[in-house]
């Protein structure tokens, strides 16, 4: 168990007036060292946490460990093009989600200008801020990224991304190549492709 000091503030400043903030600081006096003294408003307990729910607290939703696998490092960096696709495990029907240009540079995936179809709360922002992609010896790209699986039309609950993992799922494509189309895990109702395709040098 971990155990963090927690301090709690008696009173709330938001709505307290003015006169009433300035008599608190100025009850504030400070020592020859130039600390400030510990005020009586406030409050400190220990509180234990175990450590894999203190971990949790840290952990964003698109971090991935990529400290297992092989990064093609050595990769000469190249720009391409790329789709997000949906497909319906009824009738597999391709639909478009989202497309733009990615960089792969150091087997890093940089997403870079994009367009998401779907409305709502789609923006382009979302894969170049957390898009976590690294690209593996084979060429097949591994990690995490958002995925906006519904397409929300005007007076609908906008919803915010899920994060969907990348695992190696080849379907089209020469295993040494980033190019080609990479199935992923969605839901029982649906998966996720990303396909990647006109690759060029990049500088």
């Amino acid at each position: 168990m971990i155990k963090i000091k927690a301090l709690i503030v008696a009173a709330l400043i938001f709505g307290t007036p003015s006169a009433v903030l300035a008599k608190d600081w100025s009850n504030k006096k400070t020592d020859s060292a130039g600390k400030l003294t510990k005020s009586e408003e406030i409050m400190s307990f220990d509180v234990a946490i175990s450590g894999s729910a203190f971990e949790n607290l840290k952990r964003l939703p698109f971090e991935f460990d990529f400290s297992k696998h092989e990064i093609w490092t050595e990769m000469p960096a190249v720009g391409c093009a790329f789709e997000i696709q949906r497909r319906p495990i009824e009738d597999r029907r391709l639909e478009t989600m989202a497309s733009g240009r990615l960089k792969i540079e150091d087997g890093i995936v940089e997403f870079r200008r994009n367009s998401w179809r779907t409305g709502g709360m789609a923006e382009p922002s979302h894969l170049k801020d957390e898009g976590n992609l690294r690209v593996l010896l084979d060429g097949s790209p591994i990690g995490k990224m958002p995925y906006f699986h519904l397409f929300i039309n005007q007076g609908e609950v906008a919803r915010p991304p899920l994060y969907v993992e990348l695992t190696m799922e080849r379907e089209k494509g020469d295993t040494g190549s980033p190019e080609g189309v990479f199935s992923f895990y969605v839901d029982d109702w649906q998966e996720g492709l990303l396909k990647i395709q006109r690759c060029r040098p990049s500088s």
